[in-house]
């Protein structure tokens, strides 16, 4: 396998770190880089691209190359969605930040929610946590442009991990979360899901470390363009990731 590519070395030094793993976005990728970075002026971002086949990973780093806040990894030979998000979390702890915001790059987590969720995990006078959740599933959140097979599977998934995982969140297949770095000083950082049940599989690990998860609402809209990377290959995939944990919830 050939090397990463990575952007500029030269990180300024920052407390938040939003992060986005993308494949094949290049209909979305400028508007997410100009959105996120417009949010807060003290937020950086990070994409981690899977060497899209559009070029998507070539635009941001053209755009990192102008902007010190954007960086990007270009990771050789497509990985998965866990892995990515996990690698982001290990880059964000290296480069010295405290928090990482993770989202997707389709827009249907909104950009404009960052700062919500970063006063969510530290609300003035209130009780740290560990993860906030931008929740689809909470009063007030809700879902746009789903057909009613996703909202099934979505809610199967989610009664899973709240009622087999015993994990306290309403909506624990969200990909739109603050996430405390230290709390990796407390897990098993290690085998961990892959692909799109990585997201239930962290909570569980964080919740069984004893970690605080909170969730604010957010609406989620569905795609507008591009299209989604979610097949049956994978989901068969996520369910036996997902039944592994069952196992290991209720046998040890």
């Amino acid at each position: 396998m050939s090397s990463n590519l990575h952007s500029r070395d030269d990180w300024p030094p920052g407390r938040v770190l939003v992060q986005s793993a993308t494949y094949n976005e290049r209909e979305n990728i400028e508007d997410l880089i100009d959105a996120v970075l417009g949010c807060a002026a003290d937020v950086q971002l990070l994409i981690i691209d899977d060497n899209s086949p559009d070029g998507t990973g070539q635009i941001a780093r053209e755009h990192a190359g102008r902007e010190p806040r954007l960086h990007v990894l270009v990771r050789r030979g497509r990985r998965g969605l866990g892995s990515a998000i996990l690698e982001g979390f290990e880059l964000a702890r290296r480069r010295g930040f405290d928090v990482s915001v993770n989202m997707d790059a389709d827009f249907s987590h909104d950009p404009a929610d960052i700062p919500r969720l970063l006063v969510a995990l530290d609300p003035p006078g209130g009780t740290p946590a560990d993860i906030a959740i931008g929740s689809r599933r909470v009063p007030g959140g809700r879902t746009v442009g789903w057909s009613l097979s996703r909202h099934v599977a979505s809610w199967l998934v989610c009664w899973f991990t709240r009622w087999i995982l015993g994990v306290p969140a309403k909506d624990s297949s969200g990909g739109f979360r603050a996430v405390r770095l230290s709390i990796f000083d407390h897990i098993n950082a290690t085998n961990f899901a892959q692909g799109y049940a990585f997201q239930e599989d962290f909570l569980w690990r964080v919740h069984r470390a004893g970690g605080r998860i909170v969730e604010i609402p957010i609406t989620f809209t569905d795609r507008t363009r591009g299209s989604s990377k979610a097949d049956f290959a994978e989901s068969k995939r996520s369910i036996g990731e997902l039944l592994h944990l069952a196992r290991i919830t209720w046998l040890g």
